[in-house]
């Protein structure tokens, strides 16, 4: 079943008098449970992309489906729930409170939720867990590596069991190897727990943990294909 379904999707920017096409007619569809990387040169448009199935933005123009409904049949009410609770968001710089605990950090999401506060902890312990991090609990960011405050970053995403996480270049600030480590939890994700991910990246390396690479030049889709075979730097889709 697709989750996601986008119809000839376009996003102008206005600034006073001058119009910036940023998206031009962009469709696709992701099904549930599917990891899907959005790729593309800086200025392509795909981080743009992302804030708009995000629901962070409106589009100009097209359609947007998200569970069969456009964003236009959710009120502002609604569109703050399925963010909260069906959504969950991993960015590049991370975006932890400092002075505050692994565990503070991951029950964040939990306290705009409609879950009883009594299950906060366990579900905050069961995601830092998921994510191998459960001896840094009651650490503070400061305390951690890039690749482990990406981790716990990833946790906070997990903690309401959201049907789809975005990932906006989570590897981006991280070495190889911490990098690598968070992309095999990302990959983790759908595998194991069934999450649909989408993940926005201008790496191959990165890209190619995905089952299928949409690439975006100006604006519009240049291809979207299957990854048939991991093979850093070689041609791997089809």
């Amino acid at each position: 079943m697709a989750l996601i379904k986008v119809n000839a999707l376009e996003k102008i920017y206005h600034d006073e008098a001058v119009l910036t096409p940023v998206l031009r007619g962009v469709s696709f569809e992701i099904k549930e449970g599917e990891f899907v990387a959005i790729m593309g040169p800086s200025g392509s448009g795909k981080s743009t992309l992302l804030h708009l199935l995000g629901f962070l933005e409106k589009p100009t123009s097209g359609e947007y489906r998200f569970n069969d409904r456009t964003i236009d049949e959710y009120s502002d009410e609604e569109v703050a729930r399925v963010r909260n609770k069906k959504m969950g968001f991993v960015f590049q710089s991370f975006n932890l409170l400092p002075r505050t605990t692994v565990l503070e950090n991951v029950k964040l999401p939990l306290l705009y939720s409609e879950v009883d506060q009594g299950l906060w902890d366990n579900m905050a312990r069961q995601a830092i867990e998921s994510v191998g991090l459960s001896h840094r609990v009651d650490f503070e960011p400061s305390q951690l590596s890039g690749g482990e405050k990406q981790r716990v970053a990833i946790a906070r995403a997990l903690v309401n069991n959201p049907q789809v996480i975005f990932a906006d270049e989570p590897t981006g600030n991280l070495d190889s190897k911490s990098g690598e480590i968070v992309m095999d939890i990302i990959q983790k994700l759908t595998k194991e727990k069934g999450h649909t991910v989408i993940l926005i990246t201008h790496e191959t390396y990165t890209a190619e943990y995905a089952e299928r690479i949409i690439r975006l030049r100006d604006g519009m889709i240049e291809s979207d294909a299957k990854v048939t075979k991991r093979s850093f730097g070689s041609e791997f889709i089809k």
